[in-house]
């Protein structure tokens, strides 16, 4: 942000600095937001919202930019609870599906175990080699 002013009847001017430090003139219209202009390329000619013009909204409202950053950064948190929960979860239902397949894997015979290998072994290679390079929409190679 290089600098603002208030204008009166709502509209706000000021200039702010952009990528490459390009410097944008920038008016937003509290009023009607949709009539605020910046000469930025994502803005020049359109009735759009762009980054600059909320920097400029958030220079001359500040307290707006904390509300809207502490919605953020509960919005993180929450986030984040929800992650360490399904976590978690993850890893009670991991810890006793690894329970149940130890289990069995202990209950079967040598030949049993060598069988059950080879079956996964074999699903793991069939999942690998799809088929799907092998047609199109014109032709099946069944």
């Amino acid at each position: 942000m290089l600098n603002g002013e208030e204008s009166g009847n709502g509209l706000y001017k000021g200039q702010v600095s952009g990528s490459l430090d390009k410097i944008y003139d920038v008016v937003i219209n509290i009023s009607h937001p949709r009539k605020s202009v910046c000469t930025c390329p994502f803005a020049a000619g359109r009735q759009v919202i762009c980054k600059h013009m909320v920097a400029l909204y958030f220079f001359h409202f500040p307290e707006q930019a904390e509300a809207v950053l502490a919605e953020w950064e509960e919005e993180e948190q929450e986030k984040e609870e929800r992650y360490r929960e399904w976590e978690a979860d993850y890893s009670a239902f991991r810890q006793k599906k690894l329970e149940e397949v130890t289990a069995y894997v202990w209950s079967l015979s040598d030949d049993q175990i060598r069988e059950e290998l080879i079956k996964a072994l074999m699903k793991e290679f069939d999942s690998a080699y799809s088929d799907d390079k092998y047609y199109d929409d014109e032709d099946y190679y069944f």
